[in-house]
């Protein structure tokens, strides 16, 4: 497995990715909520970062179930191919 030390602790490459890939799924959600909002829009900045973020979140973990299952089916291939 793919393992990515910081000091003394251990963490797989999904878990990075995913924390990555929120950081910057953040960071557009709440660009696209300031450029999105205007003056005669009625939903006000904080609720339109809320719901960006609420997708970024989301996004984020459909990515992390389909990269876990991912690596999982990875792993299983490799010990029924080793057993043989």
């Amino acid at each position: 497995m793919i393992m990515i030390r910081i000091g003394k602790y251990e963490f797989g490459f999904a878990p990075c990715s995913m924390a990555l890939l929120f950081v910057v799924l953040s960071v557009v959600a709440v660009l696209s909520a300031i450029n999105q909002a205007r003056p005669e829009f009625p939903m006000p900045l904080t609720s339109l970062i809320i719901i960006n973020e609420c997708f970024a979140l989301l996004g984020t973990l459909v990515y992390g179930i389909l990269l876990h299952l991912t690596i999982s089916l990875i792993a299983y291939i490799r010990r029924r191919i080793s057993k043989l």
